[in-house]
């Protein structure tokens, strides 16, 4: 049997392989980051040799803001005084500056940026690293013009948040905001119109602030001043937000039976604590409470202490204890929200 020999590879060879991989990967395509719209360009070193090599040019919105992303292939060294200037091809200047450095990349923004232009971005105080004398790196950059149409903005989520009259509006793409930006128009289903304003804005949604949201209602919202990263001219975008009906969702958190002798007599008292706090109405709400029997211990007349979250009532004679009870809280409800209802449950007398 004749056993084939791997074979062997010089330290050498193995570095130029590697190398080749890594030049390889250097000039291959690669695809630009998210978000962000790889440019046609080209770049240029002042003086002779000791070029800056460019890799990409990419152009972002970062919040909203455009940005030139430079990569450099060969690593670079910033003078501290490193500065940048922007002009289009009509010969128009931009206000810009450098919003980040590094190594090996750079990011420039220009935060008027109009589309549909070739930029010239000239950066003083650049050197490729390791050598000597700063440079002056020109790129030349295309940036493609709009596209044609309508705002492109879709919605991809909407939450309601009713305890402070709030609307979150979540955008499936990037979005760009027009300085005049505003919510136009909010009608509800039954055909009522509110006040409302924009309240935060950022590049991927928004919060919408509306007086006297309602609950139990369908909301048409209209935004003008808004579209999508890439698309065409501003538009308005439409939105629709229910805000669900607020449950009555009371309970008893927990009762508790009590004797006190006070003034020559004993007093029986059962207190119920709510989850939430209450609304009642005096004349109109009482508790009830039996034994396993149907025995009343209290009446629609007794005397109940109204607290904000809990209620006291006096009954008419002693509970066993140790042993179970109903009780029928009548007429009640949360603050603010929900109709008038009644609380039925059962509890064991025992004192706290």
């Amino acid at each position: 049997m004749k056993i084939m020999k791997t074979p062997r590879i010089s330290a050498a060879k193995l570095c130029s392989l590697l190398l080749a991989v890594f030049v390889l990967a250097g000039i291959l395509p690669q695809t630009a980051f998210a978000d962000s719209r790889r440019l046609e360009f080209t770049a240029k070193t002042s003086g002779t040799g000791n070029s800056i090599q460019v890799k990409r040019v990419s152009l972002d919105y970062e919040d909203g803001v455009p940005e030139f992303e430079v990569d450099f292939i060969s690593r670079v060294t910033w003078k501290s005084s490193a500065k940048v200037t922007v002009k289009d091809n009509k010969g128009k200047s931009y206000r810009a500056f450098l919003a980040s450095r590094d190594s090996d990349d750079c990011d420039i923004s220009v935060p008027s940026l109009k589309e549909g232009r070739t930029y010239t971005i000239v950066i003083n105080g650049i050197k490729r690293r390791g050598t000597s004398g700063y440079r002056k790196l020109t790129i030349k950059a295309k940036v493609p013009a709009q596209k044609t149409g309508k705002s492109n903005v879709k919605v991809a989520k909407v939450t309601v948040d009713e305890d402070k009259s709030e609307i979150d509006v979540k955008f499936t793409t990037k979005v760009l905001w027009k300085s005049g930006a505003k919510v136009t128009s909010i009608k509800d289903n039954k055909g009522k119109t509110y006040k409302g304003y924009l309240a935060e804005m950022d590049d991927d949604d928004c919060e919408i602030y509306v007086e006297n949201l309602k609950y139990d209602r369908t909301y048409t919202i209209k935004i003008s001043g808004i579209k999508a990263v890439g698309s065409g001219s501003y538009g308005t975008v439409t939105i629709t937000a229910k805000v669900p009906a607020r449950k009555n969702n009371l309970y008893v958190r927990k009762a508790e039976y009590d004797e006190d002798y006070d003034d020559g007599r004993t007093e029986y008292t059962v207190t119920f604590e709510f989850n939430k706090d209450i609304a009642f109405e005096y004349g109109k709400s009482y508790v009830i409470v039996r034994d396993q029997n149907g025995s009343a211990y209290s009446s629609s007349s007794s005397y109940v202490d109204w607290d904000d979250d809990e209620c006291e009532v006096h009954l008419s004679q002693p509970l066993t204890v140790g042993t179970t009870y109903t009780y029928e809280i009548v007429h009640v409800k949360p603050v603010n929200s929900g109709s008038y209802g009644t609380l039925k449950g059962s509890f064991v007398a025992y004192y706290d």
